[in-house]
């Protein structure tokens, strides 16, 4: 079984469709978890998870522990606020923190970061990746990340006329002025970029060889 953890707030967003793509195309049995639609706290430091290597804390991410220490792989996705994993991927990642302890429970466990994000998801792959590998011991199988450049500008209501936002910030001041109306194609979908769905549909494979 492999399993996909969603960070994206969106039904149906790049993310989740990137996430699925992936997992489907391993051949493999699959389960995509949404984060967003969990009750997941954050981790409140108290590490009595030492003793028994599960956490104290009975939400929504206490059975998720024996399912990821018995999978054959996992994929991790964030979306990109401000730079960062967005917080439903943060507070998952931070809840990992029982599987590191004394008997280490993901010691070489195969993972693949995604990351989706205006223009810093490549960054934020990286930093998936890092956290998986460096305090938990995934063998990192594939990062993968795909820029949208697609600002949440679009979607407020103020985009075209607002002074602080992305738009105003990367057009020229003639071409803000002319930015009358946010369009569809404005919109980026995956799917249209060709080597990005080879390179999902790559990764997918090799995650079901494993």
């Amino acid at each position: 079984m492999l399993l996909g953890f969603n960070g994206s707030p969106k039904p149906d967003s790049n993310l989740r469709r990137i996430i699925n793509m992936m997992l489907k195309e391993s051949g493999k049995d699959y389960r995509i978890y949404d984060l967003a639609q969990m009750n997941i706290k954050p981790c409140v430091g108290c590490v009595k998870c030492a003793k028994s290597n599960r956490c104290v804390m009975e939400d929504d991410m206490f059975p998720l522990y024996d399912e990821i220490v018995e999978s054959e792989a996992i994929v991790v996705g964030a979306v990109v606020y401000f730079r960062k994993a967005n917080g439903f991927t943060h507070n998952f990642l931070e809840r990992l923190f029982p599987l590191r302890h004394r008997n280490p429970q993901t010691m070489g466990k195969p993972a693949v970061s995604v990351a989706v994000g205006g223009n810093e998801a490549e960054i934020v792959s990286d930093e998936i990746s890092y956290h998986l590998n460096s305090y938990f011991n995934f063998e990192i199988v594939d990062k993968l990340f795909y820029n949208t450049m697609t600002p949440p500008c679009f979607i407020c209501g103020f985009g075209t006329t607002c002074q602080y936002g992305g738009p105003a910030r990367w057009m020229s001041p003639e071409e803000f002025n002319n930015f009358n109306k946010v369009t569809p194609e404005m919109f980026q979908k995956f799917e249209t970029d060709n080597k990005r769905v080879k390179r999902v549909k790559e990764i997918g494979r090799r995650l079901g060889s494993i």
